[in-house]
C-alpha cells in the first residue's frame, strides 16, 4: 500500500489498504506501507499523520513502514532519491530516457489536436531527437526539462491481472512518457518500479485506474532488468446513482465516517464487501473471518456501489451486538460534543443509558439526542407534551402530586418497586384512566410524548431527578 499525503485518506484508498492488508494475512504475508512523497508541493505532514491515524483506526496495521521500520527502508520516497538517481542514470546509459522541453501550452495543444482528430492523446516526441544544440538553444530561453523514457517496442505489452486476466496494449498509443520533473525528483511510474523492486514486493493490490500504469512500469522494469510484483487491479466504487462517488453523496474521506460516529469495525466490514464476497450470503463478518475466507479469486470486476444507507444499517448492527462497554467509550466523545457531561455520572448509570437506546442508533453521533432525556440540565417540557398535559391539568396535576409523595418515601427505584409505585399511585388518585395516569408520567419526566418505556426510564433517572422534573412540569403548568 502506497498512498501519497496530498490529501487525506478517502473511502476508495482505504478499501485498497484493507484488500492489501486481508491478503497479506490470509496468506501469512508482510504488509509494507510506503509514503509516496514525491509531489513536494501538495505533500503535508497533516495529511500524512491523518493517513497513519485513519489506518490504524480501521485496524488496518502494517507490518513494515512509517515508525514500524523494517529491512525494506527507508519508506518515504522523499528519503529514496540516492535509489532514484542510480536506476536514472542507467537508463540514461542506456539511451532510453531524454530530456524534453515541451510547455504546458504546447503539450495541451497537442493533445486538443489528436482529439479533434479523434485519435488517442500521447505524446509525439517532438523532443525525442533534439541535437545538443537545439537543447542549448532551449536552455538558453529559460525553458526547464522533464525526463521522458523512450518508448521503442512494437509487440504487444501482455500481463497477467489477478483479478481481470489476461491484458495486452499496443505499445503504440502509449507514447514517450515523464518520468522525472524539472527538479530531479522521480514521478510516480519510475518511483513505484524501482520501489516495489527493492523492497522485494510480491503483490500489489490497487484500483483499477492504475491499469493504464502497468504497461509503462512493465516496459521500465524490463529495461531496468527489474522483477515485477503480481498486480491485481480492483473495480472503482460508484455512488448508488452510478455516478463518481461524491461529497454530495456524503463524506468521501475516512476521518468523516470516524467524526459522524461510525464504528471502525462496521465500516471494516462493509470496505470488505464493495467488491468482494465471500462466496455465501453472509453480510456482518468479523476481521478473522474476512482474513480466513479472503481471496483474489472472489473479487468482483464491475463497479462497487457505495451505498451509505446500507452502511448504517451495518453499523447500527455492530451498534446494538458490540461489546456494551465498547459502545459506551466510543459514545464519550460524542455525548460530550452534544453538550452532555459525563465526568459526574456513575458508570453503572452511564452503561444503563447507552443500553437502553442503543437499539435506536445507526451512528453514534445520535446518541446524544436520544440520551439527552436522562440528563437533568437537558430537561425541556416540548410545546406539544405541555399541550397534552394541560387538557387535563386538574388530573394531572392530582397525579404528580401523589407521584411526588410516594417517590419521597421510596428512596431508590427498581423495576419491582417501579410496579409497587405504579400500584400504589393508582390507589392514591381518583383518576381511572390507564392512559391518562401512564401518560402524565411519561410527559412530566421525559418532557417528550414518546421515549424509551417508563419501567427503564424511572429506574436511570432515579429519585431525586424524577421528582425534580416533577417540579418543573407543574411550575409549567401553573403559567
Amino acid at each position: 500500500m502506497a498512498p501519497s499525503p496530498t490529501g487525506y485518506l478517502h473511502i476508495g484508498g482505504a478499501r485498497t489498504a484493507l484488500f492489501n492488508y486481508l491478503f497479506s494475512r490470509h496468506y501469512k504475508g508482510t504488509f509494507i506501507l510506503r509514503i509516496e512523497d514525491t509531489d513536494q508541493e501538495r505533500s503535508k505532514e497533516e495529511f500524512e499523520d491523518a493517513i497513519l491515524q485513519d489506518l490504524r483506526w480501521l485496524g488496518v496495521e502494517w507490518d513494515e513502514g512509517p515508525i514500524k521500520e523494517g529491512a525494506y527502508g527507508p519508506y518515504y520516497q522523499s528519503e529514496r532519491l540516492d535509489l532514484y538517481r542510480k536506476y536514472l542514470k542507467k537508463l540514461q546509459e542506456l539511451g532510453k530516457v531524454y530530456a524534453c522541453y515541451c510547455t504546458p501550452e504546447e503539450l495541451e495543444a497537442e493533445r486538443q489536436d489528436l482529439l479533434k482528430r479523434h485519435k488517442t492523446p500521447k505524446y509525439l516526441g517532438k523532443c525525442r531527437n533534439l541535437t545538443e544544440q537545439e537543447k542549448k538553444a532551449l536552455e538558453a530561453q529559460g525553458r526547464p526539462s522533464v525526463i521522458r523514457f523512450r518508448i521503442d517496442e512494437k509487440d504487444p505489452i501482455q500481463f497477467h491481472d489477478l483479478i481481470r486476466g489476461d491484458i495486452s496494449v499496443d505499445p503504440s498509443i502509449l507514447g514517450d512518457f515523464v518520468i522525472c520533473k524539472p527538479d530531479g525528483w522521480p514521478l510516480y511510474n519510475f518511483a513505484a518500479v524501482v520501489d516495489d523492486c527493492e523492497m522485494k514486493i510480491s503483490h500489489v493490490i490497487r484500483g483499477e485506474e492504475h491499469i493504464s500504469n502497468t504497461p509503462r512500469q512493465i516496459l521500465l522494469a524490463k529495461t531496468l532488468g527489474l522483477e515485477l510484483p503480481q498486480y491485481a487491479h480492483v473495480s472503482i466504487i460508484l455512488a448508488p446513482d452510478r455516478s463518481k462517488l461524491s461529497k454530495r453523496h456524503g463524506a468521501t474521506s475516512l476521518g468523516d465516517y470516524r467524526t459522524q460516529g461510525f464504528l471502525a469495525d462496521a465500516l471494516k466490514n462493509y470496505l470488505a464487501l464493495l467488491g468482494w464476497n465471500p462466496g455465501d450470503e453472509r453480510e456482518i463478518m468479523s476481521e478473522k473471518e474476512l482474513i480466513q475466507d479472503f481471496v483474489l479469486e472472489r473479487m468482483v470486476k464491475s463497479p462497487a456501489i457505495f451505498d451509505v444507507e446500507k452502511l448504517k444499517w451495518m453499523n447500527g448492527m455492530y451498534i446494538r451486538n458490540s461489546a456494551l462497554d465498547t459502545i459506551v467509550h466510543e459514545s464519550l466523545p460524542f455525548l460530550e460534543a452534544s453538550g452532555l457531561s459525563v465526568k459526574d455520572k456513575h458508570p453503572h448509570w452511564l452503561k444503563k443509558v447507552i443500553e437502553t437506546i442503543r437499539g435506536n442508533l445507526e451512528t453514534l453521533n445520535q446518541v446524544g439526542s436520544f440520551s439527552e432525556l436522562f440528563f437533568d440540565e437537558k430537561f425541556t417540557l416540548a410545546e406539544e407534551a405541555k399541550t397534552q398535559l394541560l387538557k387535563n391539568k386538574k388530573e394531572v396535576l392530582e397525579v404528580l402530586n401523589a407521584l411526588d409523595t410516594l417517590l419521597a418515601k421510596a428512596g431508590t427505584i427498581d423495576l419491582e418497586g417501579f410496579q409497587k409505585l405504579q400500584e400504589d399511585l393508582k390507589s392514591k388518585v381518583t383518576v381511572s384512566d390507564k392512559k391518562l395516569l401512564f401518560q402524565s408520567q411519561r410527559l412530566a419526566l421525559t418532557g417528550r410524548l414518546k421515549g424509551p418505556e417508563m419501567t427503564v426510564v424511572m429506574p436511570i433517572l432515579g429519585v431525586d431527578s424524577c421528582r425534580k422534573r416533577i417540579q418543573i412540569t407543574k411550575s409549567k403548568l401553573s403559567l
